[in-house]
């Protein structure tokens, strides 16, 4: 199985989203969509071959990173060996192809 590494985006923007929802709608919500996201990390881990390239990525010619759907957040990542590296978590419900335009030319994809 393969370790599991956050970037600082990564970490800086679940924190943000578990915020949000504390915030919002309370610790509870907050805490089963925290349990949600790594959940569905680890399947990632346990079964690389669930992988699908981002599309919208793919649109600019960016063809190793990889999404996985956790609606409405899209969770970005890259494959190394033996590491599984949390690039991103954007809300799908926002202009993603201005966000990822903005990371790509920041090298934060």
């Amino acid at each position: 199985m393969s370790k599991i590494v956050w970037s600082k985006d990564a970490k800086n923007e679940l924190a943000d989203i578990i915020r949000y929802i504390k915030q919002n709608t309370g610790k509870s919500t907050a805490e089963k969509i925290k349990t949600r996201f790594f959940e569905e990390i680890h399947k990632i881990a346990e079964y690389p071959q669930i992988r699908r390239i981002s599309p919208a990525l793919s649109d600019f010619g960016i063809n190793h990173i990889f999404q996985l759907n956790v609606k409405p957040w899209i969770v970005y990542y890259k494959l190394e060996i033996g590491i599984i590296l949390i690039l991103s978590i954007i809300d799908g419900r926002r202009n993603l192809e201005e966000i990822l335009h903005e990371k790509i030319i920041s090298g934060n994809m």
